[in-house]
């Protein structure tokens, strides 16, 4: 993997961070970028890491497995070590925001199962933020960490499917975790986005794919219904074949919405200045 780092002029010691993770589309400069020099203004570093291009990959709308989310969650982690041994960057101020899949990397990675398995003796994310999420993974215990987590979803989001992360919150907060979310009722994917309202027939809808861990370690998809991994934490190929064929539709969209990409970018900022202590 491959992450750039953004440092603001004028700092004096050790300052705060966040790790910028990409979507299905890759790192662009509307977006990615784009946040980066908002955060640059307030006097934070930004880290943007590249799931894609040192695997090979320009997009994975078409095919979510050519990098999959557990591999983007792994360069989020490896990017987290690497700035918290930064001298420029201060290691309990670091914190996550991503979009779309990555959103799901910014979410995924504040729950405690997530950093035992990548980090369980090194540092910890400061602040999660993700933006439409796809919340398709459910563990049985949804604990986060403890830092602040703030969730963005939109209502009218048929890429993602707000249900799954609504659903994804209620857990956490059934866990004892203290979650924020906001819901932005005719938000489609891509809000904070530029140009006009977009889609791709072509692109992988797994909107209607939860998958759920049970209390034995097994994992059920639940709109087919059939276990796709084992309590031995194999999957079972055929199952899981079938499973996807059931629940994967084709076509996604989206449009952006500059009202809520504004209070969107405001209600992050909030997040990071409470963090962080910025201005």
């Amino acid at each position: 993997m491959k992450a750039e780092l953004f440092l603001p002029d004028g700092i004096a010691g050790r300052m705060p961070a966040m790790v910028i993770h990409h979507g299905s589309g890759g790192v662009t400069n509307t977006r990615e970028y784009a946040y980066a020099r908002e955060f640059t203004k307030m006097g934070v570093a930004s880290i943007i890491p590249d799931s894609f291009t040192p695997r090979g990959v320009k997009a994975t709308v078409e095919d979510q497995t050519s990098v999959s989310t557990n591999d983007m969650i792994a360069d989020a982690f490896g990017a987290l070590k690497l700035a918290a041994a930064h001298p420029r960057l201060d290691p309990a101020r670091i914190g996550i925001t991503g979009f779309s899949k990555g959103g799901s990397v910014a979410m995924r990675s504040g729950l405690e199962v997530m950093v035992n398995r990548h980090a369980k003796d090194g540092p910890r994310f400061a602040l999660h933020v993700p933006f439409y999420a796809g919340c398709d993974a459910i563990y049985h215990n949804m604990r986060t960490t403890g830092a602040p987590m703030l969730v963005l979803i939109g209502g009218a989001d048929t890429y993602v499917g707000p249900e799954r992360c609504v659903f994804a919150v209620e857990r956490m907060r059934a866990a004892g975790s203290a979650v924020d979310m906001i819901l932005y009722p005719n938000a489609q994917h891509g809000w904070d986005g530029t140009g006009k309202p977009w889609s791709y027939p072509n692109g992988e809808n797994y909107s209607k794919c939860v998958y759920v861990e049970q209390p034995d370690r097994s994992w059920v998809e639940q709109t087919s219904g059939l276990t796709t991994m084992g309590r031995d934490g194999r999957t079972i190929p055929d199952a899981a074949r079938q499973a996807l064929a059931a629940c994967k539709t084709f076509g996604v969209s989206g449009a952006p919405d500059a009202e809520v990409k504004e209070k969107s970018l405001e209600a992050l900022k909030g997040a990071m200045r409470a963090a962080f202590g910025v201005k």
